[in-house]
């Protein structure tokens, strides 16, 4: 028999932003789980907005919009607010790096979308995307953001601006997670991003996280938690948030169908 509720009972920390954290919260709720609220990441708008404003003044200068982030899309209509202007309206492409940043495209800037890649993530929109030399590029990134998504679109061929629209800062508040590892009362992790896990380990010290499952949105966060010391690492095939607590629950189903053998 199936268990609906693979997650039943397990505690499990989520250290999204606190505005990113409710859809991840609600799958954990879905599949049985307890989530543990631990924002390790805030976000914030640039020091100096200038240079993402004037890009989105002169927006018509640029052939495509490539935008690989939620947190992108909130810091582009933020700014489109202030500035009163409008991509919905713009004679430019828009690129998405998944599903999901698809979705806060359409919502929050009312813009179409014109390109998703086969499989999420920055490095595949920038390796997929259908340019031409010189195609124009506008691509706007969290500082803590490398470079190698401009330099595969470079490489290409392709005129690149990468530009900070928002800043990726230390979260607060939430559980005492420290003290519930101590207590055992946490069953798992969730990170979401790499960031998230470099935050969450300025944050909380306790060696005991290091030993928990580490469920990673994708293979560069996983790169990140094994390069921080985390033992367990629970990485779906495809990113995204639903692929990764799924693929936690099919590892908790495992480990209990191991222990009860």
């Amino acid at each position: 028999m199936i268990n609906e509720k693979p997650l039943a009972g397990a505690r499990i920390a989520v250290t999204r932003a606190r505005h990113q954290a409710p859809p991840l919260s609600d799958l954990i709720r879905e599949l049985g789980g307890t989530p543990i609220p631990y924002p390790c990441i805030a976000i914030a708008p640039p020091e100096d907005t200038k240079p993402l404003d004037d890009c989105l003044r002169q927006i018509h200068r640029f052939d495509w919009l490539l935008v690989t982030s939620g947190n992108a899309v909130r810091a582009i209509r933020d700014r489109q607010s202030k500035l009163n202007v409008s991509l919905a309206d713009a004679p430019i492409k828009v690129a998405a790096a998944g599903p999901a940043t698809a979705a806060e495209l359409r919502r929050l800037l009312h813009c179409e979308v014109h390109f998703v890649p086969p499989e999420s993530g920055a490095g595949q929109l920038a390796r997929s995307l259908p340019v031409s030399r010189p195609s124009r590029i506008l691509l706007p990134l969290s500082d803590l953001a490398d470079q190698l998504t401009a330099q595969i679109l470079r490489a290409r061929g392709a005129e690149t601006t990468a530009v900070v629209a928002y800043r990726t800062a230390m979260g607060e508040g939430g559980a005492d997670l420290p003290a519930m590892l101590i207590r055992r009362a946490i069953d798992a992790l969730t990170f979401a991003s790499p960031s998230a896990v470099e935050y969450f380990c300025r944050r909380c010290s306790a060696p005991e996280a290091l030993r928990l499952p580490a469920a990673c949105i994708g293979p560069a966060t996983a790169g990140a938690a094994a390069a921080h010391g985390f033992q367990r690492l629970v990485t779906p095939k495809q990113p995204g948030l639903r692929e990764m607590v799924s693929a936690l629950a099919a590892y908790f189903a495992a480990s209990s169908i191991s222990s009860d053998n």
